[in-house]
């Protein structure tokens, strides 16, 4: 790593959506791996992680990161379409992972609260009763995205027993450029609350590398 921070240059190849956040919190996941660089990257990943978390690497352990990042790669490349994923490291391997993805997006209107993603944020789910569903949303300046941006944290049950908590963070760039949308959940809402200072800086470490202007 460079400077004690994750860069793009870093990992070989440069982002679509840059970062400079510490690799001690943060680490980065390729969207596009095939299976035997997954399993490579899994193992030195849960090694790490046990060994700074001081815990021993069960069949059980292995088989639950396993499957969720196996879902999630696929989700986030096929589905969603992200540019970018990230793991936040500080979550306990017995937890689900924190996961937060990455995306540019074209919009047109004159604000970031007008673009239909945002809008759509907090638009209650029309399958879930409103008065389960909890959103909430302040204003989110970032010193390279500009300050035309919103932080929008909802919760909503995803099934009959887990409460899924979502926090998205949505930046309308000035003209010629992508907007950013920086977005994750997990189903522990405490989780989400005791994180949420430092979800807000890695949001604020966030860049488009061709608004740069400068080479690393």
């Amino acid at each position: 790593m460079s400077d004690g921070t994750l860069w793009s240059t870093d990992l070989g190849a440069p982002l679509l959506i840059d970062t400079d956040a510490n690799p001690d919190l943060w680490g980065y996941l390729h969207l596009r791996m095939d299976r035997r660089t997954f399993k490579e990257w899994l193992g030195l990943h849960l090694a790490g992680m046990a060994t700074v978390q001081g815990v021993g690497l069960t069949r059980r352990l292995r088989r639950f990161h396993q499957d969720f990042y196996e879902r999630t790669l696929v989700t986030l490349r096929d589905e969603v379409g992200a540019d970018e994923a990230f793991v936040y490291h500080a979550v306990p391997l017995a937890w689900m992972p924190l996961v937060m993805h990455a995306s540019r997006i074209h919009c047109e209107a004159p604000d970031a609260a007008s673009c239909a993603a945002a809008g759509a944020l907090t638009v209650p789910h029309p399958e879930i009763p409103a008065w389960q569903q909890r959103t909430g949303g302040v204003p989110f300046a970032s010193p390279h995205l500009g300050e035309d941006g919103v932080r929008v944290t909802r919760s909503y049950p995803a099934d009959g027993s887990t409460l899924m908590t979502s926090v998205t963070y949505h930046w309308h760039t000035p003209p010629g450029l992508a907007d950013v949308v920086l977005r994750g959940h997990h189903d522990d809402p405490e989780v989400i609350a005791a994180v949420l200072e430092r979800l807000d800086d890695f949001a604020r470490t966030l860049r488009l590398p061709e608004a740069s202007g400068t080479a690393r």
